[in-house]
C-alpha cells in the first residue's frame, strides 16, 4: 500500500483542489477554521490507505468524529463553484476504519483523479447556513445569512426552508450595528444576535481574505462560529457597460415600481407604453405615455398629444394651455382623442367599465389565476411548459392593459370630488380626501387577514389551515415590479416573522373612528354649501365611495397575481435549462426573455447562445445596478398643461389622470428647519414617537418590530401585511392618494410623504416623532443605543 501524506490544510495547495485552498487562505488570515489534513487524491490513490492515514490523524489529535469532503480543481474556482457536484460526508465515526473508507471512497468517486480529500474533526453544530458578502442574483451590495437548526447538510441540499436575513452594505462595504441588531427575531432565528454579528465579521473578513464576494458555510458550536469553507460567487457576472442614452424630453424614474432596474424577462411581459396604449384610445387622452429604458432603469414621460418635441439637449417647450389646445385640434391625432374624449364621457365609458369589473371581471379574472395555480409545473413535458409560459405572459399583457384601463373610474371618480370640493369649498385635496378614509376596504384585506391568522391558537388545526388559506390566496402575489424577485408564498420565514409581530401587536379597530370622522366632514361639507349644490355633492361623493377601493383590487389581480404566475413557470423553466448545462444556475431564466427560455425548452441540446444571452442580460442589469441614473433626466416641464381652450368633457379624462398622477407621485425637496425637523406633504392624521426603522425593499419585513415607524422610498399595494403592526410611516416620496397615504389612513396611522430624502438622512433605530397633521418628522437619536454610524468591518 503507497504511503499516503496528510498535509496540513494550512499548507493545502491549487493542487489539492478548490476546497482546500480557500481553507488555506482563511486559515492564512486568522480565520477560525475546523482543523483538519488535505490528502492528494492522485491517480491510483487507495481509498483505504487514505483511510488508515486520516484515522491516525484521528487518533493522534483525540477527534472521535470527522467530515470528509472533497476538493476538486474544478471546485470553489473563480469561474465556478461546482456547487453540489462533489460529495461531502457527515459525521463519520473516526474510529471505524470501515466507515471512514467508505466516505473517502464516496469523495474520490465525485472528484475523478486530481485534487484532494479534505479530512477535518466534526463540528457538532447547533446551528449551521451560509452567507454571500454580495446578492448572488442582483449583484446588490448585501450581506444575505441563512440559517437552520443542528447541521447545514439539510439547508444546502434544499431539503430545509432557512431563516434569513440580508443586511444591506454601506458604502465602504461595512454593515451597520443597527441594521444588525435590528435583525434579531428570537422567536424564529437559530442564531443570536451576537452570533449574527460576528458571522458578518467573518463573512467580511472571508471576502477580504479571498479577493471577491464569497459565498461562505458555516456552522456554530457551543456559541463558536467556524467557517467550512468560502468559495467565489461565480452566479455573480462580470459587469457589462450599458450604454446611456436620453431621448429628448423630460424622464422621470419612479422609486415605487421597482427599486431595482427590471430583468429582461420582466421587461419582455409589461410594456407600460403598450400597456397604456388602450386607455389612451378609449378615453381620448390628451397625453401619450412613453417609457424608455435609460442605464439599464426604467423611465418615463408623458407628451401631450401635437405637442413638438425637443430637440436633443433642448429644453421641453413651455407652451400656454390655449396654445397646446390649439395645437391639439390642428392635429389628426388630436382631433381623433377630442372626438373619443367625448364619446367616453357622453356614454360614461368609466362608470360602465367599473359595473362590469364589479359584476363579471373581477371573479372571472380570478378565477383564471386559481386554474393557473393549479396547474401542476413539474408534470408538463418541455413543449407543454414551454406553451404554459408563453400562456401567462400573454395574461400578464392583457391584464396590464385592463389595469390602465381600469386607472380611469378611480381616477373620474376622486377626481369629481376632489375637483368640487376645491371649488365649492376651497378645500385640499387632502381635506376632500377624509371624506373616503377608511373606505379602501381592498387595501387593507391582506392586513386583517394576517390580524386574523394571527389570533388563532399557535399549533392548532385551526392556524395551520388558515396559513394555508392564506398563502393560496395572497401568497401568490409579487412583492415588486419584477418577476425575478421572490413572492410572498416563497418567503415562509418572512410570512412567519409577520405573523409573530402581528400577533405581538394586537388588533386595533379605527373603522368606528373612520366612519365617525367621514360622517363629520360630510356634515361640514353640506353646511358650507349651497343647498341648491348638496344633491351634487351627494352623488360625487357616492360614485368617489364606490371606486375608492379599486386602486389596490386591480393592482392584486392585473399586476401581482399574473407577474407571481409568470415567475413560477419561468423558475420551472430555468430549472429544467440548469439540470441540462443550458444556464449556469436556475435563475438565470430571469435574465432572458420570455420567448428565449420557451425556444431553449424546445432544444434537446445546450444552447451556447442560450447561455450567453443569461449572462449578459445579468452582466448588463449588475452594471445598471452599480451605476443608476439620476431621478430625472431633462429640464423639468413645470406643471401639466390644463387645456384651457377646450370643453369639459374634451378635457376632463386626461385631467382627472393628470391630478391622480399629482396626487400619487408628488415629491418635495426635504429640508430641514433649526430645530433639525424635516418637512413632507401630510398623508394621515395624528402623532406618534417610535423607532424609525429603514425598509427600503420587501427584504427588510422581518426587522419590522411592532410599533415602529417604517421609513421608505414609497410603498406598494404587497406591503399591505406590514400595516397592522407599525405605529407610523414616512415616505420619500407619494401624495394624498399614493398607496403609503391611503393604506395609513386605513389603519389610522400618522404618516406624511414627500420627505424626499428620508431614508438617507434618518438613521436605522433613532427615535423620531411623526406629526401626520402638520407634514413634519422631528429626529431623536435614542439615548443608550448603539451608534448606528459604526459599522461591522472586515
Amino acid at each position: 500500500m503507497r504511503t499516503i501524506e496528510a498535509i496540513p490544510l494550512a499548507s493545502a495547495t491549487a493542487e489539492h483542489g478548490g476546497k482546500a485552498e480557500g481553507l488555506s487562505a482563511l486559515l492564512g488570515a486568522g480565520l477560525p477554521v475546523p482543523p483538519g489534513v488535505v490528502f492528494a487524491a492522485a491517480p491510483r490513490a487507495s481509498a483505504a490507505a487514505i483511510a488508515e492515514a486520516a484515522a491516525s490523524v484521528a487518533r493522534e489529535h483525540g477527534w472521535k468524529a470527522v467530515a470528509v469532503r472533497s476538493s476538486s480543481p474544478r471546485e470553489d474556482a473563480a469561474t465556478a463553484s461546482g456547487a453540489g457536484a462533489y460529495s461531502t460526508v457527515l459525521s463519520v465515526p473516526a474510529g471505524d476504519l470501515g466507515a471512514l473508507t467508505s466516505a473517502v471512497d464516496t469523495v474520490l468517486a465525485s472528484i475523478g483523479e486530481a485534487g484532494g480529500v479534505i479530512v477535518q474533526r466534526m463540528v457538532p453544530a447547533d446551528a449551521a447556513g451560509v452567507a454571500f458578502t454580495i446578492d448572488p442574483v442582483a449583484g446588490a451590495p448585501t450581506v444575505a445569512v441563512e440559517a437552520v437548526g443542528g447541521l447545514g447538510a439539510a439547508l444546502v441540499s434544499g431539503e430545509a426552508t432557512p431563516w434569513g436575513v440580508r443586511l444591506p452594505r454601506r458604502p465602504d462595504g461595512t454593515v451597520a450595528h443597527a441594521d444588525v441588531d435590528a435583525d434579531d427575531s428570537e422567536d424564529a432565528a437559530p442564531i443570536d444576535r451576537a452570533t449574527l454579528r460576528q458571522l458578518v465579521r467573518l463573512a467580511l473578513l472571508a471576502e477580504q481574505a479571498r479577493g471577491g464576494p464569497q459565498d461562505v458555510e458555516w456552522a456554530v458550536a457551543g456559541g463558536e462560529v467556524w467557517l467550512l469553507q468560502s468559495r467565489p460567487i461565480t452566479a455573480l457576472a462580470e459587469q457589462i457597460p450599458v450604454e446611456v442614452v436620453v431621448p429628448p424630453g423630460y424622464w422621470m424614474r419612479d422609486p415605487t415600481h421597482g427599486r431595482l432596474p427590471r430583468s429582461r424577462m420582466t421587461v419582455s411581459v409589461l410594456d407600460e407604453t403598450v400597456a397604456t396604449a388602450p386607455m389612451v384610445r378609449e378615453f381620448g387622452m390628451l397625453a401619450t405615455f412613453a417609457g424608455a429604458r435609460i442605464g439599464g432603469w426604467h423611465y418615463l414621460t408623458i407628451v401631450p398629444v401635437g405637442a413638438p418635441l425637443p430637440a436633443p439637449g433642448q429644453t421641453p417647450p413651455r407652451l400656454p394651455g390655449w396654445l397646446i389646445s390649439t395645437l391639439i385640434r390642428l392635429s389628426a391625432e388630436g382631433r381623433r382623442q377630442l372626438r373619443a374624449a367625448r364619446r367616453a364621457m357622453r356614454t360614461d365609458a368609466a362608470g360602465r367599465l367599473f359595473t362590469k369589473w364589479d359584476a363579471t371581471l373581477r371573479s372571472a379574472l380570478r378565477n383564471e389565476i386559481l386554474a393557473f395555480q393549479d396547474v401542476d409545473l413539474g408534470g408538463l413535458d418541455d413543449a407543454a411548459l414551454a406553451a404554459e409560459l408563453r400562456a401567462r405572459a400573454a395574461l400578464i399583457r392583457r391584464t396590464a392593459e385592463l389595469h390602465f384601463r381600469l386607472a380611469m373610474p378611480y381616477s373620474l371618480g376622486i377626481h369629481g370630488l376632489v375637483e368640487f370640493c376645491r371649488a365649492e369649498l376651497g378645500w385640499t385635496p387632502e381635506q376632500a380626501l377624509e371624506l373616503l378614509s377608511g373606505l379602501a376596504d381592498v387595501a387593507s384585506e391582506p392586513g386583517r387577514a394576517l390580524e386574523e391568522l394571527a389570533a388563532l391558537p399557535d399549533g392548532s388545526a385551526e392556524r395551520a389551515d388558515g396559513y394555508e388559506r392564506f398563502v393560496g390566496f395572497y401568497g401568490c402575489r409579487a412583492l415588486d415590479i419584477e418577476v425575478a424577485e421572490p413572492t410572498l408564498a416563497e418567503s415562509p420565514q418572512l410570512l412567519d416573522a409577520l405573523i409573530a409581530a402581528a400577533a405581538h401587536a394586537g388588533t386595533v379597530d379605527v373603522a368606528a373612528a373612520q366612519a365617525e370622522g367621514r360622517r363629520r366632514a360630510a356634515d361640514r361639507a353640506r353646511a358650507a354649501l349651497k343647498p341648491s349644490h348638496i344633491a351634487r355633492f351627494d352623488r360625487l361623493l357616492t360614485a368617489a365611495e364606490q371606486v375608492y377601493g379599486l386602486r389596490d383590487d386591480n393592482v392584486f389581480l392585473t399586476i401581482d397575481a399574473p407577474l407571481a404566475l409568470v415567475r413560477y413557470a419561468a423558475l420551472e423553466a430555468g430549472r429544467r435549462l440548469a439540470d441540462r448545462g443550458t444556464l449556469d444556475a436556475a435563475v438565470d431564466v430571469f435574465h432572458l426573455t420570455v420567448d428565449e427560455a420557451a425556444q431553449a425548452l424546445g432544444s434537446r441540446h445546450p444552447l451556447a447562445s442560450t447561455r450567453e444571452q443569461a449572462r449578459n442580460g445579468r452582466g448588463e442589469r449588475a452594471w445598471a445596478i452599480a451605476h443608476p441614473g439620476p431621478f430625472t433626466y431633462g429640464d423639468d416641464p413645470g406643471p401639466a398643461p390644463r387645456f384651457t381652450a377646450l370643453t369639459r368633457a374634451e378635457r376632463t379624462p386626461t385631467a382627472a389622470e393628470m391630478l391622480m398622477g399629482d396626487l400619487i407621485m408628488m415629491t418635495a425637496v426635504a429640508g430641514a428647519d433649526e430645530d433639525g425637523v424635516l418637512h413632507g406633504s401630510p398623508a394621515s392624521s395624528g402623532r406618534v414617537t417610535g423607532t424609525a426603522r429603514i425598509v427600503h425593499d420587501e427584504s427588510s419585513f422581518h426587522r419590522i418590530e411592532p410599533g415602529d415607524i417604517v421609513v421608505c422610498p414609497g410603498t406598494r399595494p404587497s406591503w399591505s401585511v406590514i400595516f397592522p403592526m407599525i405605529g407610523g410611516l414616512v415616505a420619500d416620496a407619494g401624495g394624498a392618494l399614493s398607496h403609503p397615504a391611503i393604506i395609513a389612513r386605513e389603519y389610522g396611522l400618522p404618516a406624511v410623504v414627500a420627505v424626499a430624502g428620508a431614508t438617507d438622512m434618518i438613521r436605522d433605530g433613532e427615535t423620531i416623532t411623526v406629526d401626520g397633521t402638520a407634514g413634519t418628522v422631528r429626529r431623536q437619536v435614542r439615548s443608550g443605543q448603539p451608534d448606528p454610524e459604526a459599522g461591522v468591518r472586515a
